[in-house]
């Protein structure tokens, strides 16, 4: 199963800032990410996951800022979990309502806060290896 997730951003007042987004059941802070579905590719399915979690669209960076594996220990997922390719979104627009507006907060962080809050560290390597990427 492949899956693909978004990180999306935007430079606030001369910082970079990113977009994450509490998972529906433990409310961990999350990076937009769901399964690629068929005939999809996988930037277009975490442009997708961008719009439906976090209600923001955006310019998609041609290919993946890397990859992180996700799922090792969570039932249903298979043996050894999934690979996520992660893409950088540049936010041009935030919705005021979205799809799961309901089930999920979406919050602006500096990128340093942001490693800080997520608990994953495998999310937390994808953000520093995006934060290193917006330096050059």
């Amino acid at each position: 199963m492949k899956q693909s997730a978004s990180i999306p951003y935007r430079i606030d007042q001369g910082r970079l800032r990113v977009l994450l987004v509490t998972s529906r059941t433990r409310r961990r802070w999350i990076l937009p990410k769901g399964k690629v579905g068929p005939r999809m590719l996988p930037g277009r399915s975490a442009e997708r996951e961008a719009f439906e979690e976090a209600g923001v669209l955006g310019r998609l960076a041609k290919d993946p800022i890397g990859s992180y594996r996700q799922g090792d220990h969570i039932p249903d997922m298979p043996e050894g979990g999934v690979i996520v390719e992660a893409y950088a979104l540049e936010v041009v627009d935030e919705l005021p309502a979205w799809r799961e507006m309901h089930f999920r907060e979406r919050r602006w962080f500096s990128v340093n806060d942001a490693i800080r809050v997520v608990r994953d560290p495998e999310i937390r390597s994808i953000l520093q290896t995006f934060k290193r990427s917006m330096k050059r």
